[in-house]
């Protein structure tokens, strides 16, 4: 609590000369003079606390939350610098690596399923995407896959070198994007969308899986389809593990279907009335692009899989779409 004193002035009410004259302060003359003094007053003012940090993203079990801080000696919102801290414990927080001194900080997180892995993206400029993983271990602390401000080079180079795109255009200096697509409901797999170009209006894009178990980056003969398949269908990532049983399956669906219908309406009742139309587009072009999807996924499977693989290829799509940032919902 802080203190302060305020001098205030009371002022003396003019009396005929005389009235107290005779030095006795009598009620008639204290009715008609006020006390010319300056009091002190103490006031209780708010003690200036630390500046709250902004709140970027929470993970699905609400374990840890993303953080933004300006530090001390900087009032750059640029220079801010990105946490991960455990909700329970706020002690217990570790600040994601920037890839350079003057590097922009991430804006764009994706937890995995398990909450051991990290995607974050943060842009750069116009057109122009960076994407980064980072392993969360226990007690929290944070590491970069890769070789820390690499990876960004690495997965335009692994995408060339595996076939998912024919050009680097990252290195070429022209429009490059990185972006994320889902994780495989093990936290196995990070599908991982790349685009570039010359023209921003006119770019290629492919599809390349982050491996999280051997720390590599690869494909598979179902990111080849997806490969050669129209930009609108979706894509989910393949899991590693065998899949759970299909009445698990379903409710993993059902409930994320309920959550994706909720986001939906509550985005929409935020949505300026001009812009309500092309949210609406969007989401039934999402829904095309999902049905598309689906049969393009369930066809890589035998027949005694389908009906299992199809409601994982749902839930995950879901999950990536719910987990959208709200800026993202109208593309």
């Amino acid at each position: 609590m802080t203190w302060f004193y305020l001098a205030l002035l009371i002022p003396i009410e003019q009396v005929p000369r005389g009235e107290c004259g005779n030095g006795i302060m009598n009620r008639k003359c204290l009715a008609k003079i006020g006390l010319g003094t300056a009091l002190l007053i103490s006031l209780p003012t708010a003690a200036t606390s630390e500046e709250q940090p902004e709140v970027l993203s929470t993970s699905p079990s609400g374990a840890f939350r993303i953080e933004s801080r300006i530090p001390d000696h900087s009032a750059d919102d640029a220079m801010a610098d990105v946490w991960v801290v455990s909700t329970k414990d706020p002690a217990q927080r570790a600040k994601l690596p920037k890839q350079s001194a003057d590097s922009p900080p991430d804006d764009e997180f994706h937890f995995s399923p398990n909450e051991e892995w990290l995607f974050a993206s943060r842009h750069i400029g116009s057109g122009l995407r960076y994407g980064n993983i980072y392993h969360l271990l226990r007690p929290l602390r944070v590491e970069v896959a890769g070789e820390q401000g690499a990876f960004n080079e690495v997965v335009w180079k692994q995408a060339v070198k595996l076939g998912a795109l024919k050009k680097d255009y990252g290195a070429m200096g022209f429009y490059a994007m990185t972006a994320f697509m889902n994780w495989s409901f093990d936290s196995s797999r990070l599908l991982i969308r790349l685009c570039g170009g010359e023209e921003k209006r006119n770019m290629f894009c492919g599809f390349l899986y982050f491996n999280t178990r051997t720390n590599k980056f690869e494909v598979s003969d179902y990111s080849r389809k997806v490969n050669k398949a129209k930009p609108d269908v979706l894509a989910c990532a393949e899991p590693i593990d065998p899949l759970p049983s299909e009445a698990e399956l379903k409710q993993r669906f059902d409930t994320l279907d309920r959550d994706l219908n909720k986001k939906y309406a509550e985005i929409l009742a935020k949505t300026d009335k001009d812009r309500v139309q092309g949210l609406r587009q969007a989401q039934r072009k999402w829904l095309k692009g999902r049905d598309a999807g689906e049969k393009l996924y369930i066809d890589s499977f035998p027949s005694a899989e389908k009906a299992s693989r199809r409601l994982q290829y749902l839930g995950d799509v879901t999950a990536a779409r719910i987990d959208l940032p709200r800026d993202q919902w109208e593309w």
